[in-house]
């Protein structure tokens, strides 16, 4: 009888920093929080209120500050099984400037929205944290990438990678507009920033910011493309 036996993918560099900082932020957040110190979350999350009072490192830190145990786990797991696949095809440059594209813009507009709409409100002064708008944006690229991957929905259910992703949109949608949630929206924002990157990633100015000085490691010109299974071989993207 065979058996289907599952492999955990190596962790790549860029990934193994963001673990490394990630379960840092969540020590310390725990550690401040049980002696009664200040908040981690108000300094190095995401607000409004940061960004005006010149706090411009927090579009830098946001994403590595967690407070949930089982949330930091799941996170963190999504990065290394998702996002070392990825940072292995791209290389680490590319990995990385995609990451601070996502990471700042969803940072910039998040905060401007607040500081244009929101001004003096419980929202201004809100903080957005966690690794979960970095998790949305890879997840879309992996779907668009490796569609008929196939992936499991709520680690049982096995889908098509485009399915499962269309699942989650469905989902962040639904908590948006019906709990308000904000970090509903700035996963939203995520998404999108993570669907046109790769879409339009043949522009010259996407193009320009993910691969500019960037050296392969082989004289081989390498492109991400769309895979329909896992032996296509026609590029289309960078891989």
């Amino acid at each position: 009888m065979n058996q289907v036996q599952f492999q955990a993918p190596k962790l790549t560099k860029i990934n193994k920093i963001i673990l490394i900082a990630t379960v840092v932020g969540f020590l310390a957040t725990a550690i401040l929080k049980a002696i009664g110190a200040f908040s981690l979350v108000n300094v190095l999350g995401l607000s409004g209120n940061g960004l005006f009072q010149g706090l411009i490192f927090q579009l830098i830190t946001y994403p590595f500050i967690e407070v949930q145990l089982m949330g930091a786990l799941f996170n963190c797991l999504i990065v290394w099984f998702i996002g070392s696949e990825l940072e292995s095809q791209w290389g680490q440059k590319i990995y990385l400037r995609f990451l601070l594209l996502i990471v700042i813009g969803v940072g910039l507009i998040f905060g401007l929205v607040n500081l244009i709409f929101f001004f003096g409100t419980p929202v201004y002064f809100a903080s957005l944290h966690g690794l979960s708008g970095i998790n949305f944006a890879l997840l879309i690229a992996y779907s668009l990438l490796f569609p008929d991957r196939q992936m499991a929905f709520m680690m049982i259910f096995p889908m098509r990678a485009k399915t499962f992703c269309w699942i989650l949109v469905g989902i962040e949608v639904y908590m948006a507009i019906f709990t308000s949630l904000k970090t509903s929206w700035a996963h939203l924002l995520a998404m999108g920033l993570s669907f046109l990157i790769i879409h339009f990633q043949n522009k010259p100015l996407i193009r320009t910011v993910l691969q500019s000085s960037w050296k392969p490691r082989t004289t081989k010109k390498k492109h991400l493309y769309v895979v329909k299974d896992d032996d296509q071989k026609p590029p289309k993207y960078w891989q």
